[in-house]
């Protein structure tokens, strides 16, 4: 069954793409396309009239179609560019439903081309995150894993420890007793080289997020310590109200900008005091409740006493005050004093070192299966380590595998026999 769905967004503009995959894709696309044929040819644009049931021109449009399996899905695929006009995409819609067509679900495509073999489950999974990225970093990372830098990773670490589990079973096939000289130790090695890597795409994850989603940082403190003062100077505008009166910022204010293509969703909320008004306990309320949930709080002018790793302590008006206290950094919002520096100083405390060029992490479903994968190394090098049975070593050598498996295409058995194999000369 063809299945049919507009791939541009909802609106008015010059043009919309209606998409087509099915082995009745072409078939369904003739019927409405007046004056001459279509021909089944791989990447064929051509101009066409497209007319209703009475042979009304209603468009013109451009009809390119993609033969399986090159195509994005692996079936027949045709791609409709007609005008940006959403009735006119709307009688496409219709006029393929008419000819059997099915709406997509969403994601349907993407689902096609993982079960046809296009992709597999982490390059489907980065499309979304392609889509739906918040800086052009992030974008980056999709495209990175859309062509397999993510698979690749992991298909190395499965490659290691299948031909782990191959040298043991062999040996255990072999002799139970008589094992190959340094094989525990060997494969203890290589158990904690893997451990290495699958934690470092764990720890990776987190600051990954951060440019695919954003990282929300809240501005904190008393009132009048200069936090909308501040939050204007990081945006580099005047959006905030900022007056002498104590109590100004009674909701909270939030801005997206970028530091070093990291996406922020900067909050600017009411100064912590008692409230003198329910509008102002109110807003003190929806502060407190900012600061739980923030990945990264700006205090301001409040003397650290037990630092928390999600707080950065920021000492403001350093222009006309100062202080012996121990803050994170010194500021003077008003004179646009330091700002650089503290920018320099959110980046670092929320991404730390990490580089954009490493393998990402782009879904939380990714991130269980490497650590559940990485526990299973772990239980794995403590049973080698302490010389206990060798059958559960593999056991959970395999889990390993099993949890790595839901990232990449699955281990089947004849994985573990060619890693056996291999290894031996021609003609043995």
């Amino acid at each position: 069954m063809a299945i049919v769905a507009c791939s541009t967004p909802p609106g008015r503009s010059g043009i919309a793409v209606v998409r087509l995959s099915g082995k009745s894709a072409l078939g369904i696309v003739k019927t409405f396309v007046g004056g001459g044929s279509l021909k089944k040819t791989h990447l064929s644009p051509s101009l066409v009239e497209l007319v209703d049931k009475k042979r009304r021109v209603f468009d013109q449009a451009v009809i390119t179609q993609y033969l399986s399996p090159n195509s994005y899905t692996g079936e027949d695929l045709v791609e409709i560019s007609c005008h940006g006009n959403p009735i006119i995409v709307s009688k496409i819609i219709d006029l393929c439903i008419e000819a059997g067509a099915e709406i997509a679900e969403p994601g349907e495509f993407t689902k096609k081309a993982f079960l046809n073999g296009k992709m597999d489950l982490s390059e489907a999974e980065s499309v979304s995150s392609i889509i739906h990225a918040k800086s052009l970093a992030g974008v980056r990372s999709g495209i990175k894993n859309l062509k397999g830098a993510l698979s690749g990773s992991v298909i190395k670490i499965k490659k290691s420890i299948i031909s782990c589990v191959a040298n043991l079973e062999f040996n255990l096939d072999i002799s139970e007793e008589d094992l190959q000289p340094n094989i525990i130790n060997t494969t203890l090695e290589e158990v904690k080289a893997q451990i290495v890597v699958l934690e470092s795409l764990t720890e990776s994850f987190k600051e990954s997020q951060f440019f695919q989603e954003g990282a929300s940082i809240v501005l904190a403190g008393p009132p009048n310590a200069g936090k909308s003062t501040l939050f204007n100077a990081l945006i580099n505008k005047k959006h905030s109200i900022v007056t002498k009166e104590e109590g100004t910022t009674r909701d909270v204010v939030e801005k997206n900008f970028l530091i070093k293509q990291l996406p922020i969703i900067l909050k600017d909320t009411a100064g912590i005091r008692g409230g003198q008004s329910e509008a102002e306990k109110q807003g003190i309320l929806k502060s407190k409740e900012e600061i739980s949930s923030a990945d990264l709080v700006i205090m301001f002018n409040q003397k650290p006493q037990k630092p928390l790793s999600k707080h950065l302590y920021v000492f403001n008006k350093s222009d006309i005050n100062t202080t012996t206290d121990n803050y994170d950094i010194h500021i003077s919002a008003k004179e646009n004093k330091n700002i650089s520096k503290l920018k320099d100083l959110i980046y670092k405390r929320l991404v730390g070192d990490f580089s954009l060029g490493e393998v990402l992490l782009t879904s939380k479903r990714q991130s269980r299966s490497v650590l559940a994968a990485s526990e299973h190394l772990k239980m794995a090098s403590v049973l080698l380590k302490n010389g206990d049975s060798l059958e559960l070593v593999v056991e959970d050598l395999n889990c390993c595998i099993m949890e790595l498996d839901k990232i990449t295409n699955k281990t089947s058995r004849d994985d573990i026999l060619e890693s056996v194999f291999s290894s031996f000369c021609v003609g043995k």
